[in-house]
């Protein structure tokens, strides 16, 4: 499938995102919900939702969460996966969160999973300043700092890299300043924050680690082109020789960073 010139950075990958991930620890989730006395009269705002990774389990404990996604396959696959776990309280919306209206309500808390480098930091929390009720906050939600490689990812890097090139970043994120700290302690409201990481082990076979592999952005399948079978197989290969089961157990840690809306 040749990849459209106007593109999301995560064209092609909605369909592995949800499946192939690594989870957030559910303690994560239990975490926000816990900081901020979610109830179920409260709304939630989640930006660069992806497929609902929080909106949906968020979505159980509050009255509304509006989902926010510029990319229309991961607003489509969160709406099937909404529907197929009974969550009918969530609003989907195909938007960039720097577009999302002042006029969309008062938000308890906004969420960002992994997706605040991907966005004009500053404006977002100009924004959230307003849509921020006094109690809220923002809920960051990232892979642990700390978190070593695993033993498949050397492997699958170096014949990521045969294919692919040197993994860079994408244009569309934020190269000059990777880390979210600062912009949150130029903030006139969300300067004040704390991190927690949770750990979580999960199971992978092949099947699972290929399919992580096509839900990131510098690794989507359809940069593969006409060598996707091809790579799958060394791959598989290559793990394979690693570890003659093709079973690998991953340590997997969540970082929430929570940063409560300051009344001035």
């Amino acid at each position: 499938m040749p990849i459209p010139i106007d593109a999301s950075p995560f064209f092609g990958t909605a369909q592995y995102y949800d499946r192939f991930r690594a989870p957030y620890a559910r303690a994560a989730i239990d975490f926000i919900v816990e900081s901020y006395n979610l109830s179920d009269g409260m709304r939630v705002l989640d930006l660069g939702s992806g497929p609902g990774t929080i909106a949906i389990p968020l979505s159980c404990s509050v009255a509304e969460v509006v989902a926010v996604d510029p990319d229309a396959d991961m607003i489509a696959e969160g709406r099937r996966l909404a529907t197929s776990r009974g969550r009918q309280n969530i609003q989907w919306l195909e938007s960039r969160a720097e577009d999302i209206s002042l006029e969309a309500g008062s938000f308890r808390v906004t969420t960002i999973g992994q997706a605040f480098h991907w966005m004009n930091r500053d404006k977002i929390l100009r924004k959230l300043a307003t849509l921020t009720a006094l109690g809220g906050g923002l809920a960051l939600v990232n892979p642990g700092k700390r978190r070593p490689q695993e033993s498949w990812e050397p492997v699958a890097s170096q014949i990521i890299a045969e294919f692919l090139g040197p993994r860079t970043r994408h244009p569309k994120s934020n190269p000059q300043e990777p880390e979210h700290e600062p912009a949150l302690r130029r903030s006139e409201y969300f300067s004040q924050f704390t991190t927690v990481e949770f750990q979580n082990t999960i199971r992978r076979d092949i099947r699972s680690i290929i399919g992580c592999i096509y839900s990131t952005s510098n690794s989507a399948r359809p940069l593969f082109g006409d060598n996707a079978q091809v790579f799958e197989a060394e791959l598989s290969r290559a793990l394979l020789a690693l570890n003659p089961d093709g079973v690998f157990y991953e340590h997997v840690e969540t970082e929430v960073l929570i940063a409560p809306r300051k009344a001035l």
